[in-house]
């Protein structure tokens, strides 16, 4: 082991101090950081340790490729316990990760994730009947709605109805309490470890009254056949065995099927609302989308076998997220001695590859404040390079089926509405629970309704 044992240098202010600044100026303060203090500093934010922010790709190539013995994410990530679970594959580490991570990810890539298209579609078509002469619009609130009722229908098989209704009524509940600013304080303060049964703490409430309605539907998918189960999530998740032959416990289900809704609605959904405000800021950006997207489907809704032809649109989701990245960090705790960047660092650091200063870094990104979606038709970047959705084998397990879903929902939107931003809008990054997302939603109206072939 060579390098210093000294962490990089960092900000002087209390842990309180600096878990408050990030918490409301969460992309300001780690610019400002770095700024002051180079490509590796340290932060101390009270109840999240130690973090080591590191933003040169060889780096973080190296962290990702750190073995799960020496680096663990789960632990990193053990706050979030409280909405997910602690069997989620979220909070998990080494063995236990695999074998969640392993029954969970078939369903989320290839041919299912491709089922979820007319899903994907009809909730964008709603969308877009009620934007149509509504005047001034969210986006965040209404791909909030989309992403919430698709991933339910993807991952429940639960159609329109009173129970839909219900099921998500509860949901979004649930992830209003998560997107406070001060949802991360929240939890160090009150953890799920102490305060799962609380009939103080609406969070804990509404968490009780979710898991009993979750429960009672699995149960009564468990006495279906299998062939009488519903298309989706659950009825793989229900039919998988892990190695030694068991099945997953409800407690098992409860964990992945929130740790989808949660991870796969929330993001997305701000991913999305973003995504409308790069793109109506650069009519260039909307012109050629739209022309493409004539070329594709001819002037009528683009089918789920077009969605591999539309090239520019999937580079404008994937420089979005890109300059818009919705998560900043990912974090890995110390295990054992670990090596990087000319340090050597103890135990129980945590080390965070940087994605939000990683994709602002001038010598990856020219002009990286710029969005310039051509940037992933020129070039391939490396899965150390271009990281919001993490890394290694700690990567989203629901990256494929965010892209998808937002290609569909860009695509349907643009082929239906012609759409465009209030004049000097400006939308600031926030902290929404443990993600950023815009100020004002991202405002947006309708100008005109398009016609559509059949």
């Amino acid at each position: 082991m060579t390098g210093p044992l000294k962490l990089p240098p960092g900000p002087v202010q209390g842990r309180v101090n600096q878990l408050l600044r990030y918490s409301f100026r969460p992309l300001e303060f780690l610019e400002a950081c770095a700024a002051n203090y180079g490509d590796t500093f340290t932060l101390r934010l009270a109840g999240l340790g130690t973090l080591v922010q590191l933003t040169r790709p060889e780096d973080i190539r190296q962290v990702f490729k750190g073995a799960s013995t020496v680096l663990h994410a789960g632990e990193s990530n053990a706050l979030l316990s409280s909405v997910v679970g602690d069997t989620s594959v979220l909070v998990l580490d080494e063995k236990q990760h695999v074998r969640q991570r392993k029954i969970m990810l078939p369903p989320l890539k290839g041919e299912r994730m491709l089922t979820f298209f007319d899903a994907m579609q009809s909730e964008a078509l709603a969308i877009a009947d009620q934007w149509t002469g509504a005047g001034l619009v969210r986006a965040d609130q209404a791909m909030q709605t989309v992403t919430l009722r698709v991933i339910l229908r993807a991952s429940l098989g639960l159609e329109p109805g009173p129970e839909f209704d219900l099921m998500q009524e509860n949901m979004g509940r649930l992830l209003r309490h998560i997107r406070h600013p001060l949802a991360l304080v929240m939890w160090n303060l009150f953890p799920l470890s102490r305060y799962e049964n609380s009939h103080v703490l609406p969070f804990y409430r509404m968490r009780r009254k979710f898991n009993a309605q979750l429960f009672a539907y699995f149960a009564r998918l468990r006495a279906l056949d299998h062939e009488r189960r519903p298309e989706c999530l659950l009825k793989d998740l229900l039919a998988t065995t892990y190695d030694d032959g068991s099945r997953m416990t409800d407690r098992e289900l409860r964990d992945a099927i929130v740790t989808v809704l949660a991870a796969g609605h929330d993001t997305t959904a701000l991913a999305l609302a973003w995504a409308f405000e790069l793109i109506l800021a650069q009519p260039e950006v909307v012109a050629r989308i739209e022309a493409e997207l004539e070329e594709v489907a001819g002037g009528a809704l683009p089918g789920i076998e077009q969605m591999p032809q539309l090239r520019y649109l999937d580079a404008v989701v994937r420089e979005s997220v890109r300059v818009r990245n919705v998560i900043p960090f990912v974090a890995r705790v110390v295990k054992a001695d670990f090596p990087v960047g000319g340090f050597a660092y103890p135990k129980n650091v945590v080390l965070c590859p940087s994605i939000h200063l990683l994709h602002m870094r001038e010598d990856l990104y020219p002009e990286p404040r710029t969005f310039r979606p051509e940037r992933f038709l020129e070039r391939k970047f490396a899965p150390h390079e271009w990281i919001p959705f993490g890394g290694g084998n700690r990567a989203c397990i629901g990256q494929a089926l965010a892209i998808y879903e937002m290609k569909v929902v860009l695509a349907t939107l643009f082929s239906s509405l012609r759409m465009q931003r209030p004049a000097n809008a400006v939308s600031r990054p926030v902290r929404r629970g443990v993600s950023i997302g815009p100020s004002d939603g991202t405002l947006l109206r309708v100008v005109e309704r398009r016609r559509l072939k059949t």
